[in-house]
């Protein structure tokens, strides 16, 4: 039996309209999921770390290939900070802490110093198991390759030594000299498991002038960046 004009038509536009609507659910469905909001900046493209060499609290070569194969979160500062290096590893202890009572996979935190004069494999090695016997210090000894200094680019850390007379004088104080102050940045880097930077957490600011990282919210983004990216 053969279909009139009309009915052919009126099929037409039903079958095109289906197409529609299972296109659309097809979209729907297989589109990425947003990325999350985090505090601080997520890189949709992860950024490549140059190559680097430090030493770690055990007094071992650290390089860019012992950051593969997990996640690391990287804090920075000095051991002789009066408040919030120590106060910023506490938080990260708790962070550490509530991970392993979840049973998730462990998140690996090192803390890079800035005053690698006064903090030596040593002074490391005594000064980060009061905060989780897992976290890993990182320091340098001065020589001619300055293989700190691509760590240091590659991940945007901040940081200057001031001689205690004043810095009109010497940008940065001689070998022998330990009458300087150390100023620094507050941020954590996170490296992802192909060694390379994936995000920048932020600190709070609460207090004013006071700078902090609630480990709750440490602890969601990071599993947001975690699940977003699979």
């Amino acid at each position: 039996m053969s279909l009139s004009a009309r009915a052919r038509l009126l099929l037409g536009f039903l079958f095109a309209n289906i197409t529609i609507v299972l296109v659309a659910a097809f979209v729907l469905l297989n589109r990425p999921e947003s990325p999350p909001l985090i505090q601080g900046v997520l890189l949709p493209d992860a950024r490549e770390l140059e190559a680097f060499q430090l030493l770690d609290h055990n007094n071992q070569p650290f390089r860019n290939e012992n950051l593969q194969g997990h996640w690391t979160l990287v804090s920075y500062g000095f051991t002789t900070c009066p408040d919030i290096c120590p106060a910023t590893l506490s938080q990260l202890g708790v962070v550490a802490r509530e991970l392993e009572q979840q049973g998730e996979q462990p998140l690996r935190v090192l803390f890079y110093t800035v005053d690698h004069r006064r903090d030596t494999v040593s002074q490391l090695a005594a000064y980060l198991p009061f905060f989780h016997p897992d976290f890993i210090g990182l320091t340098y000894r001065d020589d001619s390759n300055n293989g700190h200094l691509a760590f240091e680019k590659s991940l945007g850390i901040m940081a200057q030594l001031v001689p205690a007379s004043g810095p009109d004088i010497d940008a940065v104080p001689g070998p022998g000299s330990n009458e300087y102050s150390v100023s620094h940045g507050v941020t954590l880097f996170l490296i992802n498991p192909q060694g390379q930077l994936q995000a920048i957490f932020e600190p709070d600011e609460s207090p004013p002038d006071r700078h902090g990282f609630d480990p709750q919210r440490v602890l969601r983004d990071y599993l947001a960046i975690r699940k977003y990216l699979g």
